[in-house]
């Protein structure tokens, strides 16, 4: 399932515009990330498949932020619309931009998962955007290890649901 080229560039750029336009800007400008979303379904030439990833994986990266939030691991000051929103372009890009990953070994994936996961709500709490009642070291090391899970567990639902869609785009050619 994993594009090549241009689609994967675009997608991780448009990837970097919604994590930065919520990360500055919140929920005012919530437009971009709907437009880009919409955009990528215009596009895509797999359309089904990348609605069932954006509803499973964007859906649990969903919850996961809200059980974190719920149990004051992040503080918001206003409900993040934009961050629901960013789960299901990172659910989009599992098998895009970010395909290349599932190739690597499950330890790999973990570590990369861990460090940039949790940099990235590190670089969103420094920007303003989340608040870290625990404080930078306990938020780092909880968030190292949710991301060092969710990571390859995410790659990996999306790969199957990539697999299904492809053996079913294989068995009508036949």
């Amino acid at each position: 399932m994993l594009l090549s080229g241009h689609a994967n560039i675009i997608n991780a750029c448009a990837f970097q515009v919604i994590w930065w336009a919520g990360v500055l800007a919140g929920n005012q400008l919530v437009i971009i990330p709907a437009l880009l979303i919409v955009w990528h379904f215009v596009v895509s030439k797999q359309k089904r498949h990348d609605v069932k990833v954006l509803f499973i994986c964007g859906l649990l990266g969903v919850l996961v932020d809200s059980l974190l939030t719920m149990s004051g691991f992040f503080e918001f000051a206003v409900f993040p619309l934009w961050l629901g929103l960013l789960w299901g372009y990172f659910a989009i890009s599992l098998n895009y931009s970010l395909g290349l990953f599932i190739h690597l070994p499950i330890a790999a994936q973990s570590l990369l998962g861990g460090i940039f996961g949790s940099l990235s709500y590190i670089g969103g709490a420094n920007l303003g955007a989340v608040d870290l009642p625990h404080g930078l070291l306990v938020s780092a090391l909880g968030l190292f290890i949710i991301w060092s899970l969710l990571f390859p567990m995410f790659l990996h639902l999306a790969n199957i649901i990539g697999l299904k869609h492809s053996r079913t785009v294989f068995e009508k050619s036949i």
